[in-house]
């Protein structure tokens, strides 16, 4: 049976939310979405279930799942509009605490123009008060539904998109910096997002791209100087995206004609690698006077590299990772970031039709470490620390399973090793053995 939509893309799509979500009459153009983390992915498969018999009507229409990982920055409209403080853009604050913006995202185009998606996003910048200085750091995690209309120009290479939709998410603070100042908690509120991006096609199935969101109505409530405020965080969001798309596990009937197998090849292919995980410190007790504990923090890392060929090929790897440095009655001194970045060879033995292909890590380079975000007075604890580096090794093992001809999905373990860091404490140097081993899980690209 043929389905015809006889409104424009807009008229449709908001006559659609409307009436199957029941929400109130949308005035200015702009609706929220109220939707939970729990009940996104709900709404991503009710959504799907929703457009797809209309949408897929054109047979050269395909239903395409994807994932998109994206890193930027936020702006923070408002800066809080709490009094005598202010929550500060990453981009711009003065100190080192803060992050990027990170973005995962799940979704599905439904047809050439229409898609959904479901969006988690994580910050983390400062707070700062007006006579004080930095009081702590202030992070945000959320997750919103999307409706996702798309234009593509031309042959598709080159694809404008507008993104709508809402969705909950937390706002706190962590790490307090200033310690007659206090903060704290954290606050939940849902909001609304707004914005747009474009995406251009390197390889048929990943796209690099740019974004922005509008967050607006994100109100999370906290603890300042000992008083309940209500933050006013909208934000403008700008980040660079890596979509990838699973062509291998759309449907049968929406699948593009003549994918190439999903496997290993014999032959030279540029990758990029990101995973995420945890990191466990191989020996915490080495100093009497200080632990260094593996639970503070997860493990980001990323690789660029090549196969040469059939079995060999080789990396630089970037791996980072947050510690929390304890006295010896457990009492927190502070946090203590850790990067390492290695150069490694590869050895590959794919096997069963090359779509699984295990391997062997080996190599070296150098290992960071600097005293984070203190958890008491540095005076008080007598810590002391400025960023060093020193030589380290590598080895490890690890697998990729091929779901796509340029997609597999990575898991490793590694033993980075040799890795001692300078130290002080009470004036005494110390040398401490920041040697880890992470276990990680992601996915790695294939650009040819």
């Amino acid at each position: 049976m043929d389905f015809t939509i006889r409104a424009g893309p807009l008229e449709f799509l908001r006559g659609l939310v409307s009436r199957t979500m029941m929400l109130p009459p949308i005035r200015g153009g702009i609706f929220v979405i109220r939707c939970t983390p729990r009940c996104g992915f709900a709404l991503v498969f009710a959504a799907c279930m929703i457009f797809s018999p209309a949408l897929r009507a054109d047979g050269n229409d395909r239903v395409r799942p994807y994932v998109d990982l994206g890193a930027g920055t936020m702006f923070y409209l408002n800066g809080g509009s709490v009094p005598g403080a202010q929550i500060e853009t990453p981009a711009f604050t003065a100190t080192g605490s803060r992050i990027p913006t990170f973005g995962l995202t799940l979704g599905m185009d439904l047809s050439r123009y229409w898609g959904v998606e479901f969006a988690v996003d994580y910050a983390k910048t400062e707070m700062t008060a007006h006579g004080v200085g930095a009081l702590g750091d202030f992070w945000s995690l959320t997750g919103a539904t999307h409706l996702r209309l798309r234009y593509p120009l031309g042959d598709g290479d080159f694809v404008p998109y507008a993104i709508a939709g809402g969705g909950d998410g937390d706002g706190g603070f962590a790490n307090g910096k200033n310690f007659t100042y206090p903060i704290g908690g954290r606050g939940n509120s849902t909001f609304g997002d707004i914005g747009g991006g474009v995406d251009y096609f390197i390889v048929p199935n990943i796209a690099v791209g740019l974004e922005t969101k509008y967050r607006y109505l994100f109100r999370p409530a906290i603890m300042l100087n000992h008083q309940p405020q209500t933050l006013d965080a909208d934000s403008l969001s700008v980040a660079a995206n890596l979509r990838v798309y699973f062509d291998h596990l759309a449907s049968a009937s929406a699948a593009p004609v003549n994918l190439a197998p999903a496997q290993d090849e014999d032959k030279f292919r540029v990758y990029a690698a990101l995973r995420g995980g945890k990191g466990l410190f191989t020996d915490p007790n080495h100093l009497s006077a200080v632990r260094i504990d593996s639970l503070s923090g997860a493990l980001i890392s990323a690789a660029f590299g090549a196969n040469f060929d059939r079995h060999f090929g080789a990396e630089a790897d970037f791996e980072y990772t947050r510690s929390q440095l304890r006295s010896p009655t457990q009492a927190e001194i502070t946090g203590y970031p850790l990067w390492t970045v290695l150069g490694l060879m590869r050895v590959r033995q794919p096997m069963f039709e090359d779509r699984f292909s295990p391997y062997a890590v080996f190599g070296g380079g150098y290992g960071f470490g600097e005293t984070g975000d203190p958890d008491m007075p540095l005076v008080q604890s007598g810590f002391s620390s400025r960023q060093n580096h020193a030589p380290v090794a590598a080895a490890g093992v690890g697998f990729d399973y091929f779901i796509d001809h340029n997609v597999a999905l990575n898991l490793e373990t590694r033993d980075t090793f040799l890795f001692m860091n300078k130290i002080g404490l009470n004036g005494q140097p110390m040398s401490l053995d920041s040697s880890f081993i992470s276990f990680t899980g992601g996915l790695r690209f294939f650009f040819n």
